[in-house]
């Protein structure tokens, strides 16, 4: 999608507009990796166009492995890179498998986010439930809105804030398929649609937020959303699909995903409804949920990112 050439960004016809996930990792790379090691490199970040003959190549993937754009991979084209960086071992190993691409090529580095888990000092919670949803529509916004319309029925101290826009990408036109998803949103006594704000919003508003629930319907290849919505101590309910459940650190409630968006919706439902039923019986379920050491995810921080790359490009360097 774009390209870190020798240090400096070389931007494509689809990054140039964009502040989604690949474009904050990519801040993170040239904000935190020593420069010096960047000079003899180019990093292409999913989605290579031109590839230079002048440095070595690191396809830093975003993207699933059966993406179309990924057709440059294909029949040995995977020769043409140095070495290859994933956000997750799940992700390296479908690329492995479509593509044949030796393990000996390929460093999992997970995505880093700067939110820092904050342990809370009052462990009680007897105000309004809020939950959030802070990602794309089509990754399960569409379930969402009717599961959470049903939960509204029978809880009456819940809130939905929704943050979610191709905007964020620059792709608003892709928008116009949910635009009336949107509207219902908007007009629901129990919902705010904020539409695509910056990242910063979105973190300050996870500080506020009790539950991210998501019934994912697209397969992650990492998910800085629920990295962020963890470390902010967000009680987290998702499927176990994708990469979901080895990001999530067994932090999260997950339930088996279906290829039958009704079993999703119904599994969950059930799981949130039972978070409400449990909340209202125990006023520091919430919050001593998400309270624990492993809520640190480590794995996901800026230092141990640096450090990964850097180890990386030491070693690539010779």
């Amino acid at each position: 999608m774009s390209m870190i050439h020798k240090g400096h960004i070389v931007e494509s016809e689809l990054s140039k507009n964009s502040k989604g996930g690949t474009e904050m990792m990519r801040k993170r790379v040239l904000d935190n990796v020593d420069s010096n090691l960047l000079s003899n490199v180019a990093i292409h970040f999913s989605r290579p166009r031109e590839i230079p003959v002048d440095v070595k190549n690191i396809m830093y993937c975003h993207d699933l492995a059966e993406d179309p754009e990924n057709a440059i991979l294909a029949d040995g084209g995977w020769k043409k890179f140095h070495h290859f960086v994933f956000v997750s071992q799940w992700q390296r190993d479908q690329y492995i498998t479509y593509f044949k691409i030796p393990y000996s090529m390929c460093t999992v580095i997970p995505n880093a986010v700067e939110k820092e888990f904050l342990a809370p000092e009052d462990m009680s919670h007897t105000g309004k439930v809020r939950f959030i949803y802070h990602t794309t529509p089509h990754r399960g916004l569409e379930l969402l809105y009717p599961i959470f319309d049903e939960l509204s029925k029978h809880h009456d101290n819940i809130h939905l804030d929704v943050y979610s826009s191709f905007a964020i990408y620059g792709w608003a036109q892709r928008d116009d398929p949910y635009v009336e998803l949107f509207t219902e949103i908007h007009n629901h006594p129990n919902m705010t649609y904020h539409g695509s704000v910056p990242n910063a919003q979105i973190i300050k508003a996870l500080e506020t937020a009790d539950v991210f629930l998501y019934p994912n319907i697209w397969k992650e290849t990492s998910c800085i959303a629920l990295i962020e919505a963890i470390k902010s101590g967000v009680l987290c309910i998702h499927p176990n699909y994708g990469a979901l459940t080895e990001v999530s650190g067994g932090q999260t409630l997950t339930y088996d995903y279906s290829e039958d968006n009704n079993s999703n919706a119904n599994a969950a439902y059930s799981i949130a409804d039972q978070v409400l039923n449990t909340q209202k019986e125990d006023n520091q379920f919430l919050k001593r949920f998400t309270t624990t050491d492993r809520a640190f995810l480590s794995k996901n921080s800026i230092p141990i990112f640096a450090n990964s790359w850097n180890k990386l490009l030491k070693e690539l360097n010779g």
